[in-house]
């Protein structure tokens, strides 16, 4: 079966019939893109005066079963897993990206086939070859391998939007969740999508100042970020936060704080936030992020309200359970990716207080293990 060049979803033609270009929609790049180019992303090009996307079923392999607090999703459905797929290409050029061979400096060749690298980049890589899935196949791996959601993952999401799409629907189909694990710079309108088959969305907050995203992102502000995180929270979608502490660049705690704070007011204080511990890492080189650093940052979180607030990458006997914020028991324990339910109720309650925790599905203590 040939890899599929499909026509694209959220654009539109722009100015004169003569000039072919489009505007496409799906994030807020909002790229303007003539005749044989391709928008900031790689994987959408104008032909012919139509945009098209190039990697409709083009995955990195067939998929992996992941804890869901691999994600990290801590309140939805703990302990289940996750089916894991991923395609090349972001819309992010991260300094410091961790899958940068599949994220900022990758994008597929013409057919979709192969995962082009950058060669101009110092960390270049060997192209390597595509697998193909069609949605169908995805539901049924997800299925075989008792997995409770799909996470689209590893690289950023939004730029296989058409894919992600047919693949929900067919997923909840079959009442297997989706979840995007996502940097949050979609569009207004792939967000008004989104909305009718995202369950869940872990959004990446890189930084709280435009300067960061400027500087090591590669993208002039963070307000489609914060857009992307109100919206999706007011419209049901279950939201939890993730921010990467980088030492010298955003590990200030008065931005820190800022942050919470705008977290409390637009998200609510019941919406979970994990700091994660940064390593070095493709092109930025900042030392590892020290322990205090990030229990400095999850005391501060804690003391201006936000309630369930976690640690990543990094073991701790505070950062890592879930924890009552009216009685303080120890409702969900977790260490690394092992999960034991302390006094969580099948109502979601405390077991000791009858506190409503904001956890979405039940607890479930999954076999894990990989499927290749």
């Amino acid at each position: 079966m040939l890899f599929l060049k499909k026509l694209a979803e959220l654009w539109e033609p722009i100015g004169s019939i003569e000039n072919n270009k489009v505007q496409c929609k799906v994030c807020s790049h909002y790229c303007i893109i003539s005749p044989g180019k391709r928008g900031f992303c790689n994987s959408r090009e104008n032909i012919d005066g139509k945009l098209y996307t190039l990697n409709y079923g083009s995955c990195i392999s067939h998929g992996s079963t992941d804890p869901i607090e691999k994600k990290p999703l801590y309140h939805f459905y703990p302990g289940s897993n996750a089916f894991s797929i991923a395609t090349v290409g972001c819309s992010f050029r991260c300094k410091h990206c961790q899958n940068w061979n599949i994220g900022p400096s990758a994008y597929p060749d013409k057919d979709g086939i192969v995962a082009k690298i950058f060669k101009k980049d110092e960390n270049y890589a060997q192209p390597f070859k595509l697998t193909q899935m069609m949605p169908d196949e995805v539901v049924t791996r997800a299925k075989k391998a008792n997995c409770k959601s799909i996470a689209y993952t590893y690289n950023e999401p939004t730029i296989w939007f058409e894919f992600i799409k047919d693949t929900a629907l067919k997923a909840k189909e079959k009442d297997i969740k989706n979840i995007l694990v996502t940097n949050g710079y979609s569009s207004r309108e792939s967000n008004e999508e989104y909305i009718k088959f995202i369950d869940a969305a872990n959004i990446d907050f890189k930084a709280f100042n435009d300067s960061f995203y400027d500087k090591i992102v590669g993208v002039p502000s963070m307000q489609p970020v914060l857009d992307t995180s109100e919206f999706m929270k007011k419209k049901g979608v279950h939201v939890e936060i993730t921010n990467l502490i980088i030492p010298k660049e955003n590990d200030d705690l008065h931005e820190i704080r800022s942050m919470v704070k705008w977290i409390i007011k637009h998200l609510g204080a019941d919406t979970p936030l994990h700091f994660s511990a940064y390593h070095p890492s493709y092109r930025l080189k900042n030392p590892r992020t020290p322990p205090k650093i990030l229990k400095d940052a999850w005391k501060l979180a804690k003391e201006e309200g936000l309630q369930y607030v976690f640690m990543g990458n990094f073991l701790s006997d505070e950062g890592g359970s879930t924890v009552c914020p009216q009685c303080n028991t120890n409702i969900i324990e977790r260490i690394g990716y092992h999960t034991i339910n302390r006094n969580l109720t099948i109502e979601n309650k405390c077991g000791q207080c009858g506190f409503k925790i904001p956890i979405i599905g039940k607890f479930s203590q999954e076999k894990r293990s990989f499927l290749f």
